[in-house]
């Protein structure tokens, strides 16, 4: 039995974008949609048993129209294939209000064959060609729904026979779990699943979302968060993004999963870290030769320069101009180190100093007028009275 499990898609992240003037729609949901494209065309060239979707298709509960259509061409491209699609609800589809619809159960309402929405804890087998799959699904949980999951869970696994495979799906974060950029876009309080609740002796594979970060919790069952599928952020900038294929022996007397993460072509991110020497005659030569340096075709790119105040006179100008081949200039910021530490210890040892006095030299190494000195130096003896 072959699977394809990914999660996290967040359809509606723009930052780092523009309008495409041909289609009016921002150059990043392109992004988005080309990287889950890459896993649709994965699960039918592979013709997989069932393509596992573990919560998250939007950035917002109340995704754009455009969002929601691009997102159900894809999934009607698998069912219309005869591959089942599980859609496991995460906490980005699920509404503010009990009683509103996820962003997912039009999918459910239509009856579109061979799709299947989890809203609740419950188990989901589905006829394969390879066999039948149970599926136990535990969606996005609100905080009292949480608390008796230690209950839900062993209720749920003593409900499946044993006949075929059967999985978990989670949207949630997993005791031991590490968390990456996502904490930015995250909606909702975290709850803390109990990984032992995971490691059910019936269960072959454990498929999450939720965290972006490619992840194995534990390797018998297999507990995967198999992360995002586009970079939101330079805190990603280094983190390969990919889906999980796996592979069940379903003749086995106990299945258990062999997998692999799938990498995508995901839009890379480029970070130009460079530091100016004082003592360089022509410091904007010193940046363009560094930047010469990198390929910054199809990224989207930041200039991080480091320098002293006596070389901070640059052609930004003709600094921009050398990264006009990047997908998208993020920004240039200029990180200018002064020598007022240097000076400070130089004219007295910081320990003997009070705080009143470090902060003095700190103002006139600011450069900062007598009387601005003294307005701020009254302010901070006043808020160091009140403390004591």
């Amino acid at each position: 039995m072959k699977l394809v499990h990914t999660a996290d898609l967040h359809i509606g992240m723009e930052n780092y974008g523009r309008l495409d003037p041909e289609t009016g729609l921002s150059t990043r949901l392109a992004d988005f949609l080309r990287s889950f494209d890459q896993v649709v065309d994965f699960a039918l060239e592979n013709q997989v048993d069932v393509f596992l979707f573990a919560g998250d298709a939007y950035k917002t509960r109340e995704p754009a129209p455009t969002y929601q259509r691009e997102f159900a061409k894809r999934i009607l491209k698998l069912s219309q294939s005869s591959i089942p699609v599980v859609l496991l609800i995460g906490n980005h589809d699920t509404p503010n209000a009990y009683g509103k619809a996820t962003t997912l159960d039009i999918y459910a309402t239509l009856e579109l064959p061979n799709v299947y929405v989890l809203r609740q804890p419950e188990i989901s087998s589905i006829q394969t060609k390879s066999g039948v799959l149970h599926v136990v699904g535990l969606p996005w949980l609100q905080k009292k729904e949480f608390e008796t999951v230690g209950e839900i869970l062993p209720s749920l696994y003593e409900k499946v026979d044993n006949s075929g495979v059967t999985i978990a799906m989670a949207h949630a974060s997993v005791e031991g779990s590490v968390y990456g950029s996502e904490r930015i876009v995250s909606l909702g309080g975290d709850y803390v699943l109990p990984k032992a609740l995971l490691l059910h002796s019936k269960l072959a594979y454990v498929a999450l979302g939720h965290i972006h970060k490619r992840q194995v919790l534990h390797h018998h069952p297999p507990i995967v968060y198999p992360g995002s599928l586009e970079r939101v952020d330079f805190g990603e900038e280094k983190e390969p993004k990919s889906f999980e294929f796996i592979e069940i022996d379903e003749k086995s007397a106990r299945p258990i999963a062999k997998h692999q993460p799938i990498i995508v072509k995901a839009r890379e991110f480029l970070t130009i870290n460079t530091t100016v020497s004082p003592d360089s005659v022509n410091p904007t030569k010193d940046i363009l030769t560094e930047v010469a340096q990198h390929d910054l075709k199809n990224k989207i790119v930041r200039l991080i320069i480091n320098l002293s105040p006596e070389n901070n006179d640059l052609d930004m100008e003709q600094i921009k101009k050398s990264l006009a081949d990047s997908f998208f200039l993020a920004g240039i910021s200029r990180n200018v180190t002064r020598s007022i530490r240097t000076s400070l210890v130089e004219s007295a040892l910081v320990e003997q100093l009070t705080p009143l006095q470090v902060l003095e030299k700190y103002f006139e190494g600011k450069k900062y007028s007598a009387s601005k000195i003294e307005l701020l130096k009254k302010v901070a003896r006043e808020m160091i009275e009140e403390g004591q």
